[in-house]
């Protein structure tokens, strides 16, 4: 029998879980639209930042601490990645909305009660 995944690993894994559904889709609106090419490079740039998340959360999940530092590695970057983005004005609203899960999930996933979800059984 499986261990039990402790709670906030499973919240933040779930805030992963929107927040890469949300930068994939405002990359894909970005992306789709008959703008300069600046737009659509950025669009791209967030889909695949939302992929490599949405990758990271689902191995974190799994349980291996690794991963767990380099989701809460890549969350932060792409957070600040978007701010700078979105003061140049080139990103989607649902991109810039996806940054509160992405502080939430890494938040969650550094809590005490989360660390020790990363060790082998």
């Amino acid at each position: 029998m499986t261990a039990p995944v402790p709670r906030p690993v499973t919240a933040a894994f779930w805030c992963w879980v929107a927040a890469a559904v949300m930068l994939m889709v405002g990359g894909m609106i970005a992306a789709s639209v008959n703008l300069p090419a600046v737009f659509r490079g950025a669009g791209i740039l967030t889909v695949l930042a939302g992929g490599g998340l949405a990758f990271l959360a689902g191995r974190v999940r799994g349980g291996d601490a690794r991963f767990r530092r380099a989701g809460v590695a890549l969350a932060l970057t792409v957070v600040a990645l978007i701010a700078l983005l979105s003061l140049m004005g080139i990103v989607h609203i649902v991109t810039v909305l996806a940054i509160f899960p992405l502080i939430a999930g890494a938040v969650l996933i550094t809590r005490p009660s989360a660390a020790g979800q990363g060790e082998p059984s």
